[in-house]
């Protein structure tokens, strides 16, 4: 009786950990809709839409092109979904452009309110003094072809559009060609692929936070576990600048998955599964689930003596090597990368790719002394030192997303170390 109100309660439990992780899930999903993909406002659409069918194409730069994985998940799956996001920015700029009735008196009042008539004329004089010098530099006394110039500017009714911007920005909207009013337009194949993109963030993103929720409650109980979850999303808005790459929830799944996989020691056919599939996101990390996986086994002194086990090992190393060979030699040969391959003078010369980094990874530094005392991380630290240092030499750290797997492999030890100070505190 009692064993079935203990299994009662931690259902419970996990449906209230689940509730949180779907909230945070779609708060997180919908900020990086108004800050990340909507900063540029519909460009940021279209730059998204543009990339998603370069890869599909196969026609996409380096290392988009090489990160396809996901994009085949939002082009077959995920943009058939038909759920929207609240882009206020794209809304906004759509209806004022295509819809007359945006131009209502609420919002003429208020537009006047914030940008008045006298505002506007002012401007507009402005502009005129300006056009009248620009065209005495250029013709001196010549009145005549002034006169022309000025009267040829006059029959674009500037005026009367300043008096009446509602016109102004109607006309710009009735004259912008169909294949870009697409983008402004929520029933179109180009918003589903852009809404595509984001279900996919949020579906992945619940992914990420049930598997670290797991992975945490290895080590710590089941509050710390939480807490682990709550401070990731906390941190996760960080790491969101510089466009936010579509793989890196998918990515960041596959790897927390990884490592709960190596700490319970699953069987190799679910580890080379794992390993596969995150090289169809980035071949890296699915390099370091490899290293990972190989300090961890050789870490029992036992499997140093089994030749199966080091086959074991060389073949999870060779798959992303692999594959990264056959990705950029044999599927995507024509695939260049936008950026230099080495990025080190960059890192070193912005204080950005120091500052970021410090502040991403500072809350681990200071548990990392207890990391020696777990056997899982006192056999498997080793990792982190060439991750941030191959990040470092080719990747910009000004990204922070880039370093958010050793954050995700450092949580458990850090909210189990706050965990064992509250106890402490508590005692006292």
């Amino acid at each position: 009786m009692r064993g079935n109100k203990v299994l009662s309660s931690r259902k419970k439990w996990l449906l209230v950990v689940l509730l949180l992780i779907v909230i945070l899930s779609y708060v997180f999903a919908s900020m990086t809709v108004w800050t990340t993909d909507s900063r540029l406002l519909t460009y940021s659409r279209y730059s998204r839409v543009a990339c998603h069918r370069d890869v599909i194409a196969g026609n996409s730069v380096a290392p988009d092109q090489f990160r396809f994985g996901v994009y085949y998940l939002i082009e077959y799956f995920f943009k058939n979904i038909p759920l929207k996001w609240y882009d206020i920015n794209n809304q906004y700029l759509s209806r004022l452009l295509l819809e007359e009735e945006a131009w209502d008196e609420e919002f003429r009042r208020s537009f006047d309110l914030f940008f008045s008539v006298e505002e506007r004329m002012s401007i507009l004089n402005v502009i005129n003094e300006n056009v009248d010098n620009l065209l005495s530099s250029v013709f001196g006394e010549n009145q005549l072809i002034k006169n022309i110039l000025k009267a040829n500017i006059q029959s674009l009714k500037i005026e009367e559009y300043a008096m009446d911007p509602a016109r102004l920005i109607l006309t710009v909207g009735s004259h912008i060609p169909e294949e870009l009013k697409n983008y402004l337009i929520d029933d179109t194949e180009e918003s589903r692929i852009y809404y595509g993109h984001v279900t996919a963030r949020f579906f992945f993103s619940i992914v990420f936070f049930i598997l670290l929720y797991f992975f945490t409650e290895n080590f710590a109980g089941p509050y710390s576990s939480l807490m682990a979850v709550l401070l990731f999303a906390g941190l996760l808005p960080f790491a969101t600048q510089d466009f936010l790459q579509a793989e890196t929830m998918f990515s960041l799944s596959l790897f927390t998955g990884s490592l709960i996989a190596i700490y319970k020691r699953s069987a190799f056919a679910t580890m080379i599964s794992l390993v596969l599939l995150a090289c169809t996101a980035r071949t890296d990390h699915a390099l370091f689930i490899a290293v990972i996986y190989s300090l961890y086994q050789m870490s029992d002194k036992s499997n140093l003596k089994r030749l199966d086990n080091w086959l074991k090992i060389a073949v999870l190393v060779l798959v992303p090597l692999g594959f990264t060979v056959v990705l950029s030699r044999v599927l995507f040969p024509e695939a260049q990368y936008y950026l230099n391959f080495f990025q080190y003078d960059f890192n070193l010369n912005n204080i950005w790719s120091l500052v970021y980094p410090v502040i991403l990874l500072s809350i681990p530094a200071v548990f990392t002394p207890l990391a020696w005392k777990i056997p899982f991380y006192k056999s498997t630290w080793l990792w982190v030192v060439p991750f941030i240092f191959m990040n470092f030499m080719i990747g910009r750290t000004s990204e922070a997303r880039l370093l958010l797997p050793v954050l995700v492999y450092c949580l458990p030890f850090v909210v189990k170390g706050i965990e064992d100070l509250a106890g402490k505190l508590s005692l006292n």
